[in-house]
Formats: structure tokens, C-alpha cells, sequence
């Protein structure tokens, strides 16, 4: 039986105990006191329910706080290999280059024709490296600034998903409360008499 059954039944015994004519109403205390003690033993579970929740949004923040940490990770570690992937292949074009130059250096007759081409040929390696490592920490910062979107989004819709049902919640408790309280008035404010069944 749930929290609004037991107050429906609290207020059909408090407006059908009325005498005729009267202000006065007849009320079963035994009645009565069963149904409150009924809600109060209800009470706990609807307190439990809500901690069940912000148990919940905690665990949705923690699973949301490890994927960030696991997308970062993957992020780091790719950018890593980029990084790595671009030293190298600069590397590689650097030292063809260098090669090249020397080649053409070695060459008697095209002597200033090589040294020329060279510096033009080691100029536009480095340019390209340089490109290359910017492209690379683009490419990362962009991963890095994804995941720290993604987690922020997470986190805010965990957020508000359990700020919604603790409203819920909040007003369910606060609507049964305010009945219980008002059943409460009710019976302190009339004289009442004890009928037995």
C-alpha cells in the first residue's frame, strides 16, 4: 500500500466519521493511529529511494570521470605516435636531404649549382618537418579538447538527469508530508471520540 492509499484512507475516516448537524467527528483512534504509524514506517523507504539516487549520480560521475581519464589516455598516447611518426619521417627527410647535398657538393663541375640546391633542398625539409610537427600538435590538441568536451557534457547530463528526479522525489515526500501534517491538524483541531467497531 503506498504512502497516498494510506492518507486517502486517513481522509475518508476523518470526513466519514461526521455526526450530522454537528462539527463534531467520530473517529476510530485505533484506526487512525494505525494508518500513521503505516505512513511513518513508509517514510524511510522514500528517504532510502532518494540516497539510492545520489548514489547513482555518483557512480554516472565516476564512470563519466573514468572515461575522460581513458579518453585522455588514448589521446596522450596518440599524440605520442604522431609526434614520433613526424620526428621520424622528418628525420628521414632531413638526412635525405643531406645526402642529397653532399652528392651534388662532391660533383667538381656543378660545385656551386649543388651548394645551392642543397641549402634550397634542406630549407624546404625543415619547412616541411616544422609543418608536419604543428600538424601534429593540432591533431592532438583537437583529441585532447574533444575528450574534455565529452566528459564535461557527461558530467553536466548526469547532473541534471539526477537534479530532476531529487525534484521529484523532493516533491512526492514534500506533498505526503504536507497531507500527514495536515491529518495531524485536523485531528488535533476537533474534539474526537472514541468509537469502538
Amino acid at each position: 500500500m503506498t504512502i497516498m492509499t494510506q492518507l486517502e484512507d486517513l481522509e475518508a475516516m476523518i470526513t466519514g466519521g461526521r455526526v450530522p448537524g454537528t462539527a463534531r467527528t467520530l473517529l476510530n483512534l485505533a484506526k487512525v493511529t494505525t494508518v500513521i504509524n503505516e505512513v511513518k514506517a513508509e517514510l524511510p523507504t522514500q528517504i532510502n529511494e532518494a540516497e539510492g539516487i545520489v548514489r547513482q549520480k555518483e557512480a554516472i560521475i565516476k564512470q563519466a570521470e573514468l572515461e575522460a581519464r581513458r579518453i585522455r589516455a588514448y589521446a596522450d598516447e596518440e599524440a605520442t605516435t604522431i609526434r614520433q611518426l613526424a620526428e621520424e619521417q622528418s628525420s628521414t627527410l632531413l638526412t635525405s636531404s643531406q645526402a642529397e647535398a653532399h652528392r651534388m657538393v662532391e660533383n667538381t663541375e656543378i660545385t656551386r649549382v649543388a651548394t645551392e640546391n642543397a641549402a634550397a633542398t634542406e630549407s624546404e625539409a625543415r619547412t616541411r618537418a616544422g609543418e608536419m610537427i604543428d600538424d601534429a600538435e593540432n591533431r592532438v590538441n583537437g583529441i585532447l579538447n574533444e575528450a574534455n568536451t565529452q566528459a564535461d557534457q557527461r558530467r553536466k547530463g548526469a547532473d541534471n538527469y539526477v537534479r530532476e528526479v531529487l525534484f521529484a522525489l523532493e516533491e512526492r515526500v514534500a506533498d505526503t508530508l504536507g497531507q500527514v501534517r495536515g491529518g495531524i491538524d485536523l485531528l488535533d483541531a476537533r474534539p474526537a471520540v472514541n468509537v469502538a467497531d
